[in-house]
């Protein structure tokens, strides 16, 4: 039976779909028994077509799970977070967007221009700030 830091879990908005190796994909054609650090670059998820970068583990480091937003100091406002219009990815500057070389920490004003969305590749003017 897998565990959960072996479970990884959709993170795109209304999907929340769970990859359990103990099951696999079969849409996907991906054999029971196979972990998710094994599944090709190209694998989607099953229900929203999200990629790989899309799920993060249900337990350990850099899950669903961990606090990675920093609790805002006596008189500072959290940072605003911006949702991609094409595909709900929401940019968090708290967490920044590491793999494309954006700190955290990161406010959306000073996110590069040539920046794009890691999910569907929207560019910045795509974006509007969260509700």
């Amino acid at each position: 039976m897998a565990q959960p830091e072996e479970m990884y879990q959709c993170q795109n908005t209304n999907c929340g779909y769970i990859y359990n190796p103990d099951k696999g994909d079969r849409k996907g054609k991906i054999p029971a028994g196979t972990r998710f650090e094994d599944l090709p670059d190209d694998w989607r998820c099953p229900i929203c077509g999200g990629t790989k970068k899309c799920f993060r583990p249900l337990a350990g480091p850099g899950s669903t799970q961990e606090v990675s937003c920093p609790t805002p100091t006596k008189g500072e406002a959290p940072m605003q977070k911006y949702v991609c219009n094409i595909c709900g990815y929401v940019y968090d500057p708290a967490e920044g967007d590491p793999d494309n070389d954006v700190k955290p920490g990161t406010k959306w004003e000073a996110v590069p221009s040539s920046w794009t969305c890691p999910i569907c590749g929207a560019s910045k003017d795509n974006f509007s700030p969260e509700e």
